[in-house]
């Protein structure tokens, strides 16, 4: 209504029109479609206030398992193991942490029987992390695992422990 009352005056000026000469009823105005006037700006949402945050390094132990099975013949052969653990990852406070997540991966090695056998991993695992029960940021973490085990058998188990770490972009917290 503003607008249309805005236009009104301005054709009154620029017509050098007396406002006795032009009246206004209500039910024209309905008739009426809605003028913009130009150089108006539109109104936009109020922007969010930016929160600051940081990096943070996190870090956790890791152990894995695995069973494989011993090619056949006496030299031995080429085979594959999958290895699986679960870690909890955590930042120097504790306050930021992964809870429990699985890892598994895969190590493919030559392996004789009788022989003992040493190989390491670089497991790579895409990790979420909280704050006091609130998501903060997910990240993945690498590292290297130290796997070992002894072929005795045509079966054969690896285990083995290590550290990942990675760093996540957390917000600061509001006080």
């Amino acid at each position: 209504m503003k607008k249309i009352a805005l236009a009104a005056a301005l054709c009154l000026a620029a017509g050098g029109l007396r406002a006795a000469d032009f009246s206004l009823d209500s039910a024209k105005l309905a008739d009426i479609p809605a003028v913009s006037v130009p150089g108006s700006a539109p109104q936009l949402p109020a922007p969010k206030p930016v929160r600051n945050g940081h990096y943070v390094q996190v870090s956790g132990y890791v152990n894995l398992n695995g069973n494989g099975w011993m090619p056949a013949g006496d030299n031995g052969g080429f085979t594959s193991v999958t290895l699986n653990g679960w870690a909890t990852f955590r930042d120097a406070t504790g306050k930021v942490t992964s809870n429990n997540t699985y890892i598994s991966t895969s190590v493919s090695l030559w392996v004789r029987p009788n022989q003992y056998v040493f190989q390491t991993v670089w497991p790579n695992v895409y990790a979420t992390f909280y704050r006091d029960g609130k998501m903060v940021g997910s990240t993945s973490m690498s590292g290297s695992v130290s796997v070992n085990g002894w072929p005795s058998s045509s079966f054969f188990s690896l285990s083995g422990s290590g550290y990942l770490n990675g760093s996540v972009y957390v917000e600061d917290e509001r006080k």
